[in-house]
This record gives structure tokens, C-alpha cells and sequence, in this order.
């Protein structure tokens, strides 16, 4: 039976990407680094940037007048270790910086040329619809949002006629010059995502995956994560209005679109600058 509990063996990226950005003096002006992990050692109800945030603090410390900034990967599964304490988030954060700062020692690639862009959505289905039947005997449960999701899914079947068969997941893919290809998805996405995408798409360009991107509405499972089941590969949906899981062919829908609009910013020329 799945547990939402660590799973130490489980698929990882470690990838640190990181772009900087310079005056035309040569002078560092801002840092964008990302890291495919949930930004989630601590759990109190506080303000606080976590551990992607004292990263940033530990860079714009290190680098006065250089904005630090961060992007999350496909981090849907993955969850910072050891977690709970405040200084375990300094701790990570520290070491998300160390990793930046080693990669701005290391080769630097010059980005030249222009931004071709492309954004659009995928259908992506949902398995089964649960039933008028089935939606009114959950609307009586005494778990409060079990209650509100029968709730909200009964009065779209009375008011649309149906319940929503699919989900408009969006995609978006940015070229910078020849050098830097982003891929940027939307929703809770799992890792499985990156490491296919970044091994798919090898080839002279940097290849750059990122989650939580245009749209934020719960996770998105590979199909390992979808037949394993639990929290991710389904459990999670019933916090939210959508009748989910999502059907088995989630994953081979966005990576086909990747490729679409991937192909498509491909034929755009691109002009190198001066």
C-alpha cells in the first residue's frame, strides 16, 4: 500500500541550472537558479522563503547588488531531508547557494540572439467520472473536503449537464538565442517529467525544466506515479474540484506537446545579435 513517507532510493535531480546576468561593464545584476524540490522543510504557518529563500539571501550576501531568483523544477515528489527546523532550511539553503556560486566558477556559455516563444494548452483526461450515486453519498461524509468536492462537482452536473472529462494543462516552451531552452509546465510535476525531458531533448542547447508554471490546480503524475497510486499519483486530488486521477495517458500527452511546440520554435528563424 503507497505511504507518503520518504523514499530515499526513489528517481532525483540534482541539477542546479543557473543563468546570470551582467551590466555592460561586466558588473553581476541577477541570478536565476532553480532546483527540482518542493520548498518545504519547514511546516509552520509563517512567512518565510525557506530554503530556496535563505539560498537567495546567502547570494545576494555573497554578490551585493545582484537580485537572486528562483525557479522550482519538477519537484511535485520530491521533499527536502532532514526537514522541521528552521535551521535545516538554512542549512539547505546554504546549500543550494554553494552549488550556484561552484557553477558560476565553472565554463560560462555566452547567450546571443533572440526569445522565440510558444504557450498552449493539452488535454489531458480524467479516468472515470464518479457518478451522480457516488458524489451524493460522498457529499454526506464528515471529512469537511470530501463534502466540498461533491459538493462542487454536483453543481456542475447540474449545471453543465456533465461532469469535465479533461483538463486544459498548459505548456510552454522559450528558446533564448541558440543557447537556453526552457520548458515550462504547469501544476505540481513530478520528477519523472524532467529527467525524460532533459534526456529527449539533449543536443547543443541548455535544456531547463521547470514546474509550477502559468498554472498551479494540483500534481501531475508520470505513469510510474499513476500506477504506483497514493498521494501524488491521485490521493491529493480530493482537496481540490477536479473529479480525477488523471488517466493513464497524461504523460505521453504533454511530452508529445513539448515536442510540438518545440518543433515549431525550431522552424522560427533566429537572428544572432550584433
Amino acid at each position: 500500500e503507497p505511504r507518503n513517507a520518504p523514499y530515499p532510493d526513489g528517481p532525483v535531480d540534482h541539477e542546479v541550472p543557473v543563468l546570470k546576468v551582467e551590466s555592460e561593464a561586466g558588473d553581476l545584476r541577477a541570478l536565476l537558479f532553480g532546483y527540482a524540490c518542493h520548498n518545504t522543510t519547514l511546516g509552520f504557518y509563517q512567512f518565510c522563503g525557506d530554503y530556496a529563500g535563505f539560498a537567495q539571501y546567502d547570494l545576494e550576501q555573497t554578490f551585493p547588488g545582484a537580485v537572486a531568483m528562483f525557479m522550482t523544477g519538477c519537484g511535485g515528489d520530491q521533499n527536502p531531508q532532514p526537514r522541521g527546523e528552521l535551521e535545516l532550511a538554512e542549512h539547505h539553503g546554504s546549500s543550494l547557494a554553494m552549488a550556484v556560486k561552484a557553477g558560476l566558477l565553472g565554463p560560462i556559455r555566452p547567450i546571443t540572439g533572440t526569445l522565440q516563444t510558444a504557450l498552449e494548452p493539452v488535454e489531458l483526461e480524467f479516468a472515470a467520472a464518479p457518478s451522480r450515486a457516488e458524489l451524493e453519498q460522498l457529499q454526506q461524509s464528515k471529512v469537511e473536503y470530501s463534502q466540498r468536492r461533491a459538493t462542487a462537482l454536483l453543481k456542475q452536473l447540474d449545471e453543465k449537464g456533465a461532469i469535465p472529462t479533461s483538463y486544459p494543462y498548459l505548456v510552454q516552451v522559450v528558446r533564448i538565442g541558440n543557447e537556453v531552452l526552457l520548458v515550462a509546465l504547469s501544476g505540481e510535476v513530478v520528477v519523472d517529467y524532467s529527467l525524460r525531458l532533459k534526456q529527449e531533448l539533449k543536443g547543443p542547447a541548455a535544456v531547463w525544466i521547470a514546474g509550477y508554471s502559468n498554472d498551479v490546480f494540483g500534481y501531475v503524475p508520470s505513469l510510474r506515479v499513476l500506477e504506483e497510486g497514493g498521494y501524488e499519483g491521485g490521493g491529493a486530488m480530493q482537496f481540490t474540484t477536479l473529479p480525477g486521477p488523471f488517466a493513464p495517458s497524461v504523460e505521453t500527452r504533454i511530452v508529445a506537446k513539448v515536442h510540438d511546440l518545440i518543433a515549431r520554435t525550431a522552424n522560427v528563424p533566429v537572428n544572432p545579435a550584433p
